[in-house]
């Protein structure tokens, strides 16, 4: 067994603030602007004929309006610990077994502090693009900018020159054209060129919010996405939150673009649809004006960030996935399908700490 602890330093605050008089029912913790802290912890427990398993946790970020304050584990792994995708640097609790007839069984916590969050779109200005932005401009294997994704792109940004015009014609694009399908395993891949060409804008958060990513970067607006969980409930609707202390299909992926002036900004047109769906309103709801405007330059701090990447490289291994938002991890038997708890064998857990 061993164990660490991680203590990081603090983030500067953002100031940030809800917006008052949504219409919305606002459960008993509404957003305050202030730090709120969470532990997590996800377990993970394997039956002794696994063989030679190797399993991959995400780790939260830290940024301005998170901080991840403590990492602790157990487990009896002979090979327990933290490893970074240097390309990336996406961060991964790393446990791995040899051969041999036990159970295997980790368990990783994490306490992390969020922020709601909110951009002053009035900010935008003129200003070269540092090179740690540009490369948000590049495609990759799921999130393409050529051929119909291009054309897309071009077709409804036409006209406009300003990045922060487009990035909003763009936003309101997947509003109003995509749907949320309930019946696409986990959040979906993003696979955002077949979605095109077959005229399906049907999906989940990786999907719909891959393919605001996609048309952006087109357009020659740097964007991407950010891959976390749900730990607490929304001030707008149950459908952008959970009460549940068992988040283990809570996971859910934002989105980020870039301006000059600003910096990242928050849009998040996924949940617009799964509003519409789970809480069965029409895009025309007198309501829906309110979230819109705030999914557009604004998050809720009820949701853990672990990182931003595609086509992520899990070291010590040669392994690549898609993204890196669910416990990843390999038997003996073959590869575990982390988009199904009861099968990879873990369950994670959430509970807001003082």
């Amino acid at each position: 067994m061993k164990r660490r602890l991680f203590m990081a330093a603090a983030a500067s605050p953002l100031a940030s603030a809800m917006p008052a008089s949504l219409g919305w029912a606002a459960p008993d913790t509404a957003t305050t602007g202030s730090w709120r802290s969470y532990e997590l912890t996800t377990t993970v427990t394997l039956g002794a004929d696994a063989g030679r398993t190797r399993i991959w946790l995400p780790l939260p970020h830290d940024s301005a309006y998170q901080r991840l304050e403590a990492v602790t584990w157990t487990g009896n792994a002979p090979k327990l610990g933290i490893y970074t995708d240097v390309a990336s640097g996406t961060h991964a609790f790393h446990a791995a077994w040899d051969d041999g007839g036990v159970p295997r069984t980790v368990a990783l916590t994490t306490r992390v502090s969020t922020l709601d969050r909110r951009s002053d779109l009035r900010a935008a200005s003129a200003g070269a693009m540092p090179d740690d932005v540009a490369k948000f401009l590049k495609p990759n294997a799921m999130i393409t900018t050529d051929g119909i994704v291009k054309e897309t792109a071009d077709k409804i940004v036409e006209g406009k020159r300003e990045p922060l015009a487009k990035a909003q014609a763009i936003y309101d694009w997947i509003v109003e054209n995509t749907f949320r399908d309930p019946k696409v395993k986990g959040c979906g891949i993003g696979d955002i060129r077949s979605m095109l060409v077959s005229g399906n804008l049907g999906g989940k958060c990786a999907d719909l919010n891959a393919l605001f990513v996609g048309l952006a970067r087109a357009a020659g607006v740097p964007a991407r996405g950010v891959y976390g969980v749900r730990v607490a409930p929304s001030a707008f609707s149950g459908a952008m939150g959970t009460r549940n202390a068992d988040i283990s299909k809570a996971q859910h992926c934002r989105a980020e673009f870039w301006i000059a002036g600003i910096g990242w900004i928050p849009a998040d047109p996924a949940d617009i649809r799964k509003v519409v769906l789970d809480d069965k309103l029409a895009l025309n709801d007198p309501r829906m004006p309110v979230l819109r405007r705030f999914l557009f330059g604004a998050w809720e701090g009820n949701w853990v960030a672990f990182n931003h990447t595609r086509d992520v490289r899990l070291v010590p291994s040669d392994t690549v996935v898609n993204y890196f938002m669910y416990p990843e991890g390999e038997t003996a038997q073959g590869q575990l399908d982390g988009m199904d708890p009861e099968a990879a064998g873990y369950r994670i857990t959430a509970q807001a700490v003082s």
